[in-house]
């Protein structure tokens, strides 16, 4: 059966229409809920790292790294039981689900850690404010590899698609 997104561009043209609007939708739905959660995951890596790097006295990028672990084991959890719900029954555990969520950020974290020591030690920038413009500029790819790779698939067909395609469920 065809992907939800290639359903909808290739159903009959009338309803083509309807069904990219309802795919769009169903993909920003989602993308609201990751970024709630990741502002949930933010705030904790951002107190993290202030204060292992204030308060610890360790150095940013150590802090940072520590501050990642919490975040992301946050993260995980809320989108497990809350973003990507309907999708928890693809996940054998919920600590394999949890490694697999690491490992799918260990690219986009090692570019966070290089942005945040490129824009403190190199342009000059505090630690806080490197740290904000790099988890910005990461966190599409981050959605993106969460939706299509842990949590394997694509939004749920809706019920004008699933009633196109013939199903009944």
């Amino acid at each position: 059966f065809p992907s939800h997104d290639s359903f909808c561009t290739y159903s009959r043209f009338r309803w083509w229409r309807i069904c990219s609007k309802q795919s769009r939708r169903a993909h920003l739905v989602g993308y609201i809920k990751y970024s709630l959660v990741g502002t949930v995951g933010a705030a904790l890596n951002f107190t993290a790292l202030w204060a292992l790097t204030e308060k610890a006295h360790l150095w940013y990028l150590l802090s940072a790294t520590a501050g990642i672990l919490l975040a992301a084991t946050c993260n995980y959890t809320l989108n497990y039981l809350w973003t990507f719900s309907s999708r928890k029954h693809q996940i054998k555990s919920q600590f394999q689900g949890w490694l697999k969520f690491l490992a799918s950020i260990v690219i986009t974290e090692g570019v966070y850690l290089y942005l945040v020591y490129l824009f403190t030690s190199k342009a000059g920038w505090h630690y806080l404010l490197s740290a904000f413009v790099a988890l910005s500029l990461t966190s599409v790819v981050r959605y993106i590899t969460a939706n299509k790779w842990v949590w394997r698939g694509e939004a749920p067909l809706t019920i004008l698609e699933r009633l196109e395609a013939g199903i009944d469920k």
